[in-house]
């Protein structure tokens, strides 16, 4: 009897608690857009972001997720979150450059050897430097997603060396430093909206495209495509921001939960992304895809150009920061 008094008086310790946690929140709703397919780890994250909100605040605060672009591209995205239209969205730092052009030098191609390194250099430095960019903007970092690194995949063209791509029609994101990388090494870029990637690559107006592995198995680019080449170009990753006027006019208690929880979905893409990436590669080499592991310096030798070219956009200063922020966290 004495036990089951107790058991009834702790649940109305907590329940009361957390009645009165709750009363502390107004009743919010939050909107989240991400163009990620609802498989990909993105939504995964955003998800688990809504979900630790809602509980954190007794439900008061409610976050609706958006995939798979429902809101738009991620450049309709990144100006909806600027003009206040949006209150939150996973957006890459190519398309965040179009407000703040110092992130152009998160494009350059090889920056980081390995994820270990690339999660380092954002949690000491990029997170404070593109904030300060973006602050003009009434945009605010709250976390990093990762992306994964950057492959390549053509259809009937085995890739080797940078010289197997030269002249190769390639679909390349409007990102500067990506367009540069392959400018560099003779490729034929082609600017396509990602939309309309899947049928180009269908009907062959362009012989291939770069992606994360776990996009080209999430949107099933493998059924357009049979080469798969590691080629490692590129860190991929897409910042979780927030408009800022709205942030900061919410409670102090709501900006630490939604702080937190954005730090929480961030690990929880580093940790689906960087330990899955092997076992995604094997499952596209089982849907009939040919996988190489192209000579790295091949690439490297041939980044000058693109280096100056994105140094240019990002403005020389900027780029100098990054890169002595990436040999000081190695």
């Amino acid at each position: 009897m004495k036990k089951v008094l107790v058991t009834v008086l702790a649940s109305a310790v907590l329940s009361f608690t957390a009645s009165a946690f709750a009363a502390d929140f107004d009743a919010t709703t939050i909107r989240l857009a991400h163009t990620a397919a609802t498989s990909h780890a993105h939504h995964q994250a955003a998800e688990q972001f809504a979900k630790a909100v809602a509980d954190r605040t007794g439900g008061k605060v409610k976050v609706e997720v958006y995939p798979a672009g429902e809101l738009g591209d991620q450049p309709a995205l990144a100006e909806q979150i600027t003009t206040g239209a949006l209150d939150m969205a996973v957006v890459s730092l190519g398309n965040l450059a179009t407000y703040s052009k110092k992130l152009n030098a998160m494009t350059a191609p090889f920056l980081f050897e390995n994820y270990d390194a690339a999660h380092k250099v954002i949690d000491a430095f990029v997170m404070d430097w593109m904030n300060e960019g973006l602050a003009a903007h009434d945009t605010y970092g709250l976390s990093m997603f990762d992306y994964g690194f950057r492959q390549t995949t053509t259809k009937g063209i085995t890739v080797n060396s940078a010289a197997d791509l030269k002249g190769v029609k390639i679909r390349v994101p409007p990102a500067a430093g990506l367009m540069a990388a392959f400018e560099a090494i003779g490729a034929n870029t082609q600017k396509i909206a990602y939309s309309e990637l899947y049928s180009s690559l269908k009907q062959g107006v362009v012989d291939g495209q770069e992606n994360p592995v776990f996009t080209i198995l999430a949107d099933s680019l493998y059924e357009t495509q049979d080469n798969l080449a590691l080629t490692n170009h590129y860190f991929d990753c897409q910042a979780l921001v927030i408009n800022k006027a709205e942030f900061d006019g919410f409670k102090p208690e709501l900006q630490q939960i939604i702080k937190e929880e954005a730090v929480k979905a961030q690990n929880l893409t580093r940790d689906i992304i960087s330990n899955g990436e092997a076992k995604v590669i094997e499952e596209l080499k089982g849907k009939g895809m040919k996988v190489t592991t192209p000579d790295r310096k091949s690439f490297t030798d041939l980044m000058k150009p693109a280096y100056e070219k994105i140094g240019q956009l990002a403005g020389p200063e900027e780029m100098t920061k990054l890169l002595d922020a990436i040999a000081k966290n190695k």
